[in-house]
């Protein structure tokens, strides 16, 4: 046998053995192949989407944490996971916690039901750069963010009018504000100065509504060594986070806020 035709069965031999590697990863798992390398896979940005479980299931048929969850889901780069108020740990166990980068949180109506030592772990993973957080909406009164904050995180006054909100971009080069341009969300709630809130490090979006009143409606902070965010557009009794818009802030918060920066 001559040394072509060792190559030649060499060559074969390799090819076969890597069609057998790629038929064992298209039936493991969920049997889709990923075709991104391994180390790109593992800097996947966990996410969990966490609500009450209020909603008006008019508006928002799988509550809040399944229309945003669903919506992160199809998102590159994420791995996304649900929890409410109502499952066992309020859905915040520290098994849960650990396997999490960045908690989307969402709360408006019951907020003390929370259990304090809950609110505290997520305060502690955040300030020791184990996770990040990212409050939307009404969600500035809960437990977790007060106690990062250290404030009343209260607005001085707000109305659930439905009308129109038009939100400007005050960083356009913060990662945050990536590919979002200033646009109006038709029917919401309104929310008014002053936000007693910590001064933040970065004004990302600013709210105008009728009368000439503002708020702050986009604030990133540094607390410990964990990142925050608020994004004021929301309230579910109108559909704002079906927006595109508000669905890509929420995206890019969740990305910047993560400690892996996928």
């Amino acid at each position: 046998m001559d040394q072509s035709e060792d190559l030649g069965r060499i060559n074969r031999r390799s090819f076969a053995r890597r069609i057998a590697a790629v038929a064992a990863a298209a039936t493991s798992g969920s049997g889709l192949l990923d075709p991104r390398p391994a180390e790109a896979r593992a800097s996947n940005v966990r996410v969990r989407v966490w609500s009450e479980g209020t909603a008006p299931r008019s508006v928002y048929p799988d509550d809040v944490d399944g229309a945003l969850g669903d919506h992160l889901r199809r998102q590159t780069g994420l791995e996304v996971k649900r929890a409410r108020l109502t499952d066992p740990a309020a859905g915040l166990s520290d098994e849960a916690l650990d396997a999490t980068d960045v908690l989307i949180w969402w709360g408006r109506l019951r907020h003390a039901e929370l259990p304090d030592h809950r609110a505290k772990a997520v305060a502690e993973r955040v300030r020791a750069g184990r996770l990040g957080l990212v409050a939307l909406h009404a969600s500035c009164g809960s437990k977790p963010f007060r106690e990062l904050m250290g404030d009343t995180c209260e607005p001085g006054d707000w109305s659930e009018d439905g009308r129109p909100e038009r939100i400007l971009v005050e960083a356009p080069d913060h990662e945050i504000a990536r590919g979002v341009a200033p646009f109006t969300i038709p029917r919401t709630a309104m929310y008014a100065e002053p936000f007693h809130v910590p001064r933040p490090e970065t004004v990302v979006f600013l709210s105008k509504f009728q009368g000439d009143v503002t708020f702050r409606s986009g604030l990133t902070w540094t607390v410990g060594q964990g990142k925050v965010v608020y994004f004021r557009p929301g309230h579910d009794a109108f559909p704002v986070l079906y927006h595109p818009s508000v669905r890509r802030v929420i995206l890019n918060a969740a990305r910047w806020a993560s400690p892996t920066r996928a």
